[in-house]
């Protein structure tokens, strides 16, 4: 008997915790919902898309995300919003930096404006550090939407890919790094759309945009030159999808 009661305090201890576990993300979720302007949130469409995430352990090709949710939300707010098309800016956004790094070439960065001077100040450092490393016979596999939210005259879009490279580091002729075979990994990437500049406020939190010529911070967007050097600057069109970090995860 006594062996008993301890089972079925056990059990339903579990049958607690879970519980509030589930109620503690679904607040979440009706919070974002409601902070983006949603309201209701259809309880079986996001039950379906939790029950959907793909373990990333079970299968590497796949990728995470809550593009059924997302989609819509976005497509709302912009009619024109073309999925495959945000799909392909990833792909070719990271191969851009990949390429970039391999070759320390520098010219195509200019089509990923928010990233050109970190990436350039990263190929130098390895530079001096006697640094190389190779990204090779990359391959994408999966994309879907990760997280999308719209505050202070900023929408953030995060996308997650799936994807395989063979990777090398060599560290002052040494080679530190060399995968026999592929590797397996995952990168979220993120995207911005400034749709009204004024409630855009302390913007270099969000993105950091530098003087291609000193590299010094554009404190102010829209600036025509650069404040410490005098350099002229392109203008960044920030009214589109810019391409503002990634991370692999």
């Amino acid at each position: 008997m006594k062996l008993f009661v301890i089972f079925l305090g056990t059990f339903l201890g579990i049958v607690l915790t879970l519980s509030l576990i589930f109620l503690v993300f679904f607040y979440h979720i009706r919070k974002k919902a409601r902070k983006m302007g949603l309201g209701n949130i259809n309880i079986n469409d996001l039950m379906k898309q939790v029950s959907n995430l793909k373990n990333v352990s079970d299968n590497n090709y796949n990728v995470s995300g809550m593009t059924k949710i997302f989609l819509p939300m976005i497509v709302r707010d912009f009619p024109e919003f073309n999925e495959n098309r945000i799909y392909n800016m990833t792909e070719e956004g990271l191969r851009i930096i990949f390429n970039a790094i391999t070759n320390k070439d520098t010219k195509k960065l200019n089509k990923i404006p928010l990233l050109e001077t970190s990436i350039r100040n990263m190929i130098d450092d390895y530079e001096k550090n006697h640094i190389d490393i190779s990204y090779s016979d990359i391959l994408f596999h999966d994309f879907a939407i990760k997280d999308y939210t719209k505050e202070n005259g900023v929408v953030t879009l995060t996308i997650s890919t799936s994807l395989e490279y063979y990777y090398k580091k060599i560290n002052n002729g040494k080679i530190e790094i060399d995968n026999r075979y592929k590797k397996q990994t995952r990168y979220a990437c993120k995207f911005i759309y400034i749709y009204d500049e004024s409630l855009f406020k302390d913007y270099e939190k969000v993105i950091s945009i530098n003087c291609p010529n000193c590299g010094a911070v554009i404190k102010k967007l829209g600036s025509k030159s650069c404040d410490y050097c005098g350099s002229d600057l392109k203008e960044i069109n920030l009214k589109t999808w810019a391409f503002s970090s990634y991370e692999e995860y």
